[in-house]
């Protein structure tokens, strides 16, 4: 089984390791999709990643894995990076 997470505007994400919020998701044409994100596991990070990138969250390596509607009322998804999407 997957662990995805979806996020959305203005909704941080908690689990039993870290919790995850998006600062900004930048869509802009002729630039790059980026995410803005915010992750608290023991201290707080912050990153700005492009689909594919990863993080790391405690002893885990976690992925930007896409974003739905990066031009509209987005949702941005994260995995576990050693888990494949389904």
């Amino acid at each position: 089984m997957t662990t995805e997470i979806w996020l959305r505007r203005g909704i941080p994400h908690r689990d039993d390791n870290a919790s995850f919020g998006v600062i900004h998701v930048d869509a802009r044409p002729d630039h790059p999709l980026t995410v803005r994100l915010g992750v608290n596991d023991i201290e707080e990070r912050r990153y700005t990643l492009e689909p594919g990138d990863t993080f790391p969250v405690r002893d885990e390596t976690w992925t930007l894995d896409r974003v739905e509607d990066p031009s509209g009322d987005w949702q941005v998804v994260i995995r576990k990076a050693d888990e494949q999407a389904d």
